[in-house]
């Protein structure tokens, strides 16, 4: 085991975005020989049973399979028996959906234009937080870059109004393409504001409802504790004396 005591390297949400794609490449490689491997085990079974029959006393319907050599029969084996978990698939499309939504300009980014954009940051003074903040947001408006930069009114050039207008309309504007590419148009998503909002109530109510249901109990110990057991046994009842 090795232990690396180098400081946590932070991506972009670029990089995170073509990391998933490429992670979606082979996962979906995987899933098409899964499948394969699965019919041409239908294939095996019908060539030692002939005859053989599905429950409703129907002929089996083969599936054709494309024919492969010995090499990549071999791959694919290895890739039915690794599997592919349903729980990474289903996180590896909700990571690529948010990132190619119509509010994140991540869809149209490069890693040209976000290694350009970190470059020319940097003459800023941004912090490595901010720096990474406006590369995952590149803010398209001065309210947008305002809120990323702490104490912008004394840490940037004065006018700071104007030097933060100026990043905006030449630094972060340049980095981005005017439309996502075409390799990302069947990722696309676009979600209207009333339904971002929608979608935070229906999780607090969730959240809420959840912790309702996991509240403890709390007995007081003096009035119900075990010095008190058999009080109710002990009460009088006037109306049967």
């Amino acid at each position: 085991m090795k232990i690396s005591n180098n400081p946590p390297q932070h991506l972009s949400n670029y990089e995170v975005l073509q990391h998933f794609l490429h992670l979606k490449e082979d996962n979906d490689y995987l899933q098409k020989a899964v499948a394969d491997n699965a019919s041409r085990q239908v294939l095996r079974a019908h060539a030692q049973y002939p005859g053989a029959k599905n429950k409703f006393g129907e002929a089996v319907e083969l599936p054709d399979v494309e024919p492969l050599d010995g090499e990549q029969l071999l791959a694919e084996d290895d890739a039915a028996r690794r599997g592919l978990p349903s729980e990474l698939v289903w996180v590896q499309d909700e990571v690529i959906k948010y990132l190619c939504a119509d509010y994140n300009v991540t869809a149209r980014q490069t890693a040209n234009g976000v290694a350009t954009l970190a470059d020319q940051l940097q003459d800023y003074g941004f912090t490595k937080a901010e720096l990474l903040q406006a590369c995952n947001l590149a803010p398209q408006s001065q309210v947008g870059l305002y809120l990323i930069i702490e104490e912008s009114e004394t840490r940037l050039a004065q006018p700071y109004d104007q030097t933060i207008n100026h990043i905006v309309d030449k630094v972060i504007a340049p980095t981005l393409l005017a439309e996502p590419p075409e390799e990302l148009w069947p990722y696309l998503s676009s979600t209207a504001h009333n339904e971002i909002a929608q979608n935070i109530i229906d999780d607090t109510a969730e959240y809420d409802e959840e912790a309702y249901d996991n509240e403890e109990e709390y007995v007081h110990e003096a009035e119900w504790g075990p010095g008190r057991e058999g009080g109710v046994d002990d009460e009088e009842d006037a109306t049967m004396e």
